[in-house]
């Protein structure tokens, strides 16, 4: 069965997956508690980054000099061939190398504080040995002249550039760390120079006139700036990919859907190990107060629910940027809507074995004072839950409007605003009359079970608004006309599709048993629906999930939809 989730979102946009993570720490839950802060887990996989980074460094240092080394054994008289006294000195830099790749291996786990050290001498001893051989080279090319010596001088800018670079833009180091070191080797063949030739003011001042010694100086501090940059860089890309990989004691593991208020990921718990969906509030509405509390209302909605129908909300809570979130259980499946599009429609007998549960789930909120006035096939979910095939799920209660006293903020509606979507929306909910209750929600499931059965919606058309007008205007065609469905249970749908509300069932559980009541009621158990998924895996797994598994709530004016 593929492993799809169904969540209160919108417009899917699949991307990349990324690796799973480790972070700890603490969670902001609705109960109350602190911003999460992973400072603590961000440093740790810094380190590992570091760990990584100064062994292939390492590797990368030990064969460049090894083999200058070799080179230098076989090649006697060349410019630049090292003498005895500069050999040692480079053997024994290339041993050190060397241990560094052993000390750094990969079940090896050392402190911050050892790794500095390891990176000191990695880079420390390197350009020692380059002070060494430059100072020899430059006193016994006394008698050369000023313009041999800028040459041996322009010569080494080139290992100790490679050693700025490696460090500068390969070494995980904070902005500041990383002037010092570049600093010291931006100057180092300048001073290397200065203090070599300390006793020749003629060849210094020949340098300076013939502008090599201000050229060398000059390429060392542009190196020297472009390593600085890059480090802070990299160091910033590093925490933006931290923060876009985790959330309090969770780890993205890749993005499910997304669109006009939030993102939801896909993600687990760093210690329970178990799989939850994290939805994010999307960076351009993180200021928009009313996203945000549509948002907390969505969240606080459905946590005050329990019926096993509906989905569970695990936590809840703000990002250390400040981003709002909540993390729901992830449910392998797929939503009817995404079911019929795949396998067409559904038998009667599965339609109100789905629908039952949604009415027990329904019948819980709307005994809270809440009403979800956007029910829809997107919206209720097919899973697996328990062992147990097609367990139905209701979600996104980011439209939920409370008719109690104890939620007045809860209240998104506005006048002249249209709410839900278009194709499910009972007339008093899509045109703003009348008084929104609990039966908005059963007009809505009345126009679901008719798409479910038939596989088309009650009223189609090219214009939101046509739509709309459609379902407050128009009667529907008897969903038998368009496939096979029982009168009984056809009756109880186009009572549910009344225009009044009064002519509707009073409340979910009425619609429940009434649904019990069919001839059909039967048909379908959870030994057939275990079949069902059995046989259809392979539809399941290799399928794209749906779009409207990922649409967005719709609330718009009647002037937009009208365009």
């Amino acid at each position: 069965m593929a492993n799809l989730a169904n969540f209160p979102h919108s417009d899917q946009t699949p991307v990349g997956e990324t690796r799973p993570g480790e972070i700890a720490g603490e969670c902001f839950c609705p109960h109350g508690g602190l911003v999460a802060k992973s400072s603590m887990e961000f440093n740790e996989q810094v380190r590992d980054l570091l760990r990584s980074r100064l062994r292939t460094a390492a590797i990368l240092l030990f064969c460049a000099m090894g083999a200058h080394f070799i080179r230098s054994v076989f090649t006697r008289g060349e410019f630049f061939s090292l003498s005895m006294g500069q050999m040692v000195p480079l053997l024994a830099v290339i041993i050190v190398e060397g241990i560094c790749v052993l000390l750094l291996c990969r079940r090896c786990r050392q402190t911050t504080w050892t790794l500095r050290t390891i990176e000191l001498l990695m880079f420390g001893l390197p350009a020692l040995w380059l002070v060494h051989v430059q100072s020899q080279i430059a006193r016994a090319s006394e008698g050369l002249g000023p313009q041999q010596q800028g040459t041996q001088l322009l010569a080494f800018s080139v290992p100790w550039i490679l050693l700025l670079m490696v460090n500068g833009l390969f070494i995980p180091n904070t902005w500041k760390r990383a002037t010092v070191i570049a600093s010291l080797f931006a100057i180092g063949p300048a001073v290397t120079m200065v203090w070599a030739t300390a006793g020749e003011a003629g060849v210094l001042d020949a340098l300076y006139r013939s502008g090599v010694f201000s050229f060398n100086l000059l390429q060392m501090i542009v190196a020297g700036v472009v390593a600085v940059w890059g480090a802070h860089r990299f160091g910033t890309l590093r925490r933006e990919a931290f923060d876009l990989k985790h959330v309090g004691v969770y780890t993205l593991l890749r993005r499910l859907g997304g669109g006009g208020m939030g993102d939801v990921f896909l993600a687990e718990h760093r210690l329970l190990k178990r799989p939850c969906a994290v939805k994010l509030i999307r960076k351009d509405r993180e200021n928009d107060e009313s996203t945000i509390t549509r948002f907390q209302n969505e969240v606080q909605a459905t946590a005050r629910l329990t019926h096993p129908n509906t989905v569970e909300i695990y936590d809840y809570g703000i990002t250390d940027s400040g981003m709002f979130f909540y993390v729901m259980e992830y449910l392998p499946g797929m939503s009817v809507q995404e079911m019929v599009d795949r396998t067409g429609p559904l038998p009667a007998g599965r339609v109100i074995y789905l629908l039952r549960q949604v009415c027990a789930a329904l019948a819980e909120a709307h005994r809270a004072g809440l009403i979800h006035r956007d029910i829809k096939p997107g919206n209720i979910f097919s899973s697996e839950r328990g062992g147990i095939f097609d367990f139905a799920k209701l979600l996104d209660f980011g439209l939920v409007k409370s008719t109690g006293p104890v939620a007045d903020n809860i209240q998104h509606t506005r006048e002249g605003v249209v709410v839900g979507s278009p194709l499910y929306s009972a007339p008093e909910t899509a045109l703003g009359e009348g008084v929104v209750d609990g039966r908005v929600d059963i007009y809505s499931l009345g126009a679901t079970a008719y798409f479910l059965l038939t596989g088309r919606p009650v009223f189609a058309g090219n214009r939101a608004l046509d739509i709309v007008f459609a379902h407050a205007r128009e009667t529907p065609a008897p969903p038998s006309q368009f496939a096979d469905v029982p009168a009984d249970l056809e009756a109880v749908i186009m009572r549910c599709l009344s225009k009044s509300p009064d002519d509707r069932y009073d409340d979910a559980e009425q619609l429940g048993a009434a649904l019990a009541e069919c001839s059909d009621a039967n048909a379908w158990d959870a030994a057939a629906a275990a079949e069902w998924w059995r046989e259809h895996e392979s539809v399941a797994d290799s399928q794209p999930v749906h779009v409207d598994q990922y649409a967005v709530t719709t609330v718009a004016t009647p002037e937009a939809v009208a365009g």
